[in-house]
């Protein structure tokens, strides 16, 4: 690795891309930030005048960005057929990346980012920004331990909310799929996270007729993962009628326990045994309540989807971020995960086109 700046130096960053509407949550992060500079950004967008005068940041070019040596990481953040041009030259700029998931169009592209990341030697960290929940850290640990004894069957289910499936974000000319791909791929990262990469899949990934809106992709998705030891079982829904995320799940069965854990609100149950160094019966966990929703509002920079507005995901991923940069410790989520997500759900898409059929990975 070749990567890290000092840690009394101020981490200068930039954007390249504004168009997605995670970009205002992550540059207010870097600028809640001590230590922390946001040097300007970039986008061939007529959005870019407004998101600047909002952001409070500088208007520059691309080529500005990437020769000034104050500019130590970028932020990608354009549709995903500009992700990973984008987060290549940036590194070979000598840049550090934060790029937005799913970071590109398919694995064709993430296996490219997996390249560039060696090659470069720079911080590349995909924008998986739900796996910064203590709930995630929580189910992650009791894992390890194996205190659920040996978990045999997992189930996870996630959902796309405020009608965002119907919108041209879902609709990428070249994506592997629509909500399922653009939202479920969080769902994926943290099943690879906690249980690595499957065998084989099995899909049916569902467009209903005349239900939903025509020009919507998938509707809904079951899908399982096959692995020598377990069995995980996906269920997804293109139309949550929930604000946040509090029905998005994911359960592990073991033989001496069952843990239920949600990203946000954060929260957490566990039933156990009391074999395995957990209490016996159910232990209950939640985050303190947050007072400000996911997604806020539309804005003149984010017409078609509202900006983020709770602030804690994002501050605690930039925390990584910066903190990897400054050290040089590995990615926390680096471009082999991304391309790793991105092969199993082609997998999934394909198949659901052979009706179900097994799939080897």
């Amino acid at each position: 690795m070749t990567y890290s700046i000092g840690q009394d130096t101020t981490l200068g960053i930039a954007c390249l891309g504004i168009t997605h509407p995670h970009t205002s949550g992550r540059v207010k992060a870097f600028q809640r930030m001590t230590n922390a500079k946001v040097l300007g950004a970039y986008d061939d967008t007529p959005l870019l005048d407004p998101f600047v005068d909002a952001m409070g940041i500088e208007k520059r070019s691309k080529a500005e960005i990437l020769a000034d040596p104050d500019v130590h990481a970028v932020m990608i953040h354009p549709k995903s057929y500009l992700m990973a041009d984008w987060s290549i030259e940036a590194m070979e700029a000598g840049k550090a990346v934060l790029c937005e998931k799913p970071a590109g169009r398919g694995s064709v592209d993430t296996l490219r980012l997996v390249e560039a990341a060696e090659r470069t030697g720079q911080l590349f960290q995909v924008g998986y920004c739900w796996r910064y929940a203590p709930s995630v850290d929580r189910m992650q640990e009791v894992l390890s331990a194996g205190q659920l004894g040996k978990v045999l069957q997992v189930r996870a289910h996630a959902g796309c909310s405020h009608g965002e499936a119907d919108t041209d974000h879902m609709r990428q000319p070249g994506d592997i799929g629509g909500a399922f791909f653009v939202i479920g791929c969080h769902t994926i990262d943290r099943l690879l996270l906690h249980f690595g990469m499957p065998r084989s899949v099995n899909a049916r990934i569902t467009k209903f007729d005349g239900i939903m809106p025509a020009a919507a992709r998938e509707d809904a998705a079951g899908a399982i993962l096959n692995y020598d030891d377990k069995m995980i079982t996906i269920d997804f829904m293109s139309w949550d009628p929930l604000p946040w995320t509090e029905n998005w799940d994911i359960t592990a069965y073991g033989t001496e326990g069952v843990m239920h854990s949600r990203p946000m609100p954060a929260s957490y149950k566990i039933y156990s045994t009391g074999k395995q160094g957990l209490p016996e019966g159910w232990t209950h966990w939640n985050e303190t309540s947050f007072p400000e929703i996911w997604a806020v509002r539309k804005t003149v920079y984010s017409p078609e989807i509202a900006e983020i507005g709770n602030p804690v995901y994002f501050d605690r991923e930039a925390s990584a971020f910066a903190n990897a940069l400054r050290s040089g410790a590995p990615s926390n989520v680096p471009a082999q995960q991304a391309h790793n997500i991105n092969l199993v759900l082609e997998a999934l898409f394909a198949s659901s086109s052979k009706g179900g059929a097994e799939v080897v990975l």
